[in-house]
């Protein structure tokens, strides 16, 4: 038997199992991961994110795993719970540069939240990536009641819808077809957005590689930029989820976004 040390945390309820690899190494297996992450025998988690010993001039690399054992290249949520770990540990510090496999994020402590400066937001089809080149604002996937989706790549794919009264959508239903999608060779995060006012969006998601989550940092980011871009929205918006709400701000397509990160306990499994 191996005893594994985590930490439990989570953003609006997006949560992570968190594994400190700089004291000690461990195998992260798929079985390990699959194990952690189901939520009937293990801790539990949208994601388990690793610890690593930084290197090429950041704070910390980390590498995101999604339950199935595949990896994800961002997330929002969990670098804001990876930036919060870090700050403990150094109070003094002001900027964090974190590097994931989607680049080198930077934090800040804004008050009592976290604030993840997620980099360049693209439209560009072959970025995204599409299957094929088209029109990244129209994509022709129909859902009843909502606008085409919006493609968008926030260091990760994504496409947004927007409509009217989203509680009333099956998400589970339309969620798994959308991400798997012929025009989506790695997949896409699926987002339902509703539009409240010029600076207030209501957001639902399905995330790649996971299902339905009450909170996707990246995927608020998406739906922002993807407002914006279509006039519904400033560039300075409140997103607001199931457990609370994250505030993203549009600059320069760059998309900063803040939001608190919250230690649930530290636990212990034996594998």
């Amino acid at each position: 038997m191996q005893k594994i040390e985590f930490i439990k945390m989570h953003g609006l309820g997006n949560d992570f199992v968190i594994i400190d690899q700089r004291p000690k190494k461990i195998p992260i297996t798929q079985d390990l991961i699959q194990k952690l992450s189901d939520r009937r025998t293990g801790a539990g988690c949208d994601q388990l994110i690793t610890i690593n010993d930084s290197k090429n001039n950041v704070d910390a690399d980390i590498e995101i795993f999604n339950p199935g054992g595949d990896r994800a290249e961002a997330c929002g949520n969990g670098t804001r719970c990876i930036a919060r770990i870090l700050f403990n540990e150094n109070k003094d510090k002001e900027i964090l540069r974190i590097h994931s496999d989607a680049g080198v994020l930077e934090a800040k402590k804004e008050d009592k939240n976290i604030s993840v400066n997620m980099g360049y937001i693209t439209m560009d089809w072959n970025k995204i990536p599409l299957s094929e080149n088209m029109d990244t604002m129209n994509i022709p996937i129909i859902i009843e009641g909502y606008t085409k989706g919006v493609a968008v790549n926030v260091g990760n794919p994504h496409i947004v819808f927007f409509g009217n009264s989203i509680n009333q959508t099956n998400l589970n239903e339309v969620g798994p077809s959308i991400e798997k999608h012929e025009y989506f060779p790695n997949k896409t995060n699926v987002e339902l957005v509703e539009v409240i006012d010029s600076h207030t969006l209501k957001m639902r998601v399905w995330e790649r590689g996971v299902g339905v989550t009450l909170a996707c940092g990246s995927g608020a980011c998406a739906s922002v930029y993807a407002a914006w871009k279509k006039n519904l929205t400033k560039n300075n918006v409140e997103v607001i989820l199931e457990k609370g709400s994250l505030f993203i701000n549009i600059l320069d397509d760059k998309a900063i976004m803040t939001g608190p990160a919250e230690i649930s306990y530290h636990g212990n499994l034996e594998i």
